[in-house]
């Protein structure tokens, strides 16, 4: 039993190898809450756009306008394709219009090649993560030992200023897209749900004996 703190006691850690260690823990921590939160937010959605699926076919249901699974699903499926038709377009402008704008730009200045991408990071903080000095091999592993230097804070570039548009627009327009892409699956997986939940007939709980037929008699069996 006491062959494992022999062991982990015998390994020589450098200073470095140290820092490595507490970079990486502080790491996993930092991915373990971000992934947790993220999980969160796409519950929620979930939960909210199922809801909604049950909204706009609650009242078809219980007037008895759609009687079987087949007309459920059918009935949901088309008002669902509406509903994220309706949803797409903001987001499908927002993207129209970022890319219509390096469109203009690009042919106004008669350059297709440059980097939007790269020029808008000239807004942000940028530190030298592809400097290999700043990482150490741990365990075959190789990690951030220390936190690079910064290579520039924000700034604006008088020819860069259309990316400064063109990105913001382009990723907003893809973050709203992605998110009425998530409401609109999981309003699918909801009506089909519910297309086998409305419509089953079950058993559980059923006592024939209970029931007294003396006075009612019983209905003839059903097709």
């Amino acid at each position: 039993m006491m062959l494992f703190p022999h062991i982990f006691a015998s390994i020589e850690m450098s200073e470095n190898d140290k820092k490595a260690l507490i970079a990486l823990v502080i790491l996993l921590v930092v991915l373990f809450v971000l992934i947790g939160l993220i999980g969160m937010a796409v519950r929620k959605t979930m939960n909210y756009q199922a809801r909604r699926a049950d909204t706009f076919m609650h009242d078809v249901t219980v007037t008895h306008v759609v009687q079987t699974p087949h007309q459920f699903r059918a009935l949901g499926r088309k008002k669902n394709a509406r509903l994220y038709y309706k949803q797409s377009l903001i987001p499908g402008g927002v993207i129209a219009i970022g890319v219509l704008t390096w469109v203009i730009y690009s042919w106004v200045v008669g350059s297709w090649g440059e980097n939007i991408f790269a020029s808008f990071s000239d807004l942000l903080f940028v530190w030298d993560f592809g400097n290999p000095n700043y990482y150490t091999d741990f365990f075959g592993i190789t990690i951030l030992k220390q936190w690079p230097a910064l290579l520039h804070g924000p700034f604006i570039q008088v020819d860069h200023i259309a990316a400064y548009i063109e990105v913001p627009l382009i990723v907003v327009g893809c973050l709203g897209y992605l998110l009425v892409t998530q409401a609109y699956i999981s309003r699918v997986l909801q009506i089909e749900k519910r297309s086998r939940d409305v419509f089953s007939k079950s058993l559980e709980g059923y006592k024939a004996n209970d029931i007294d037929t003396s006075k009612v008699p019983p209905l003839p069996p059903s097709d």
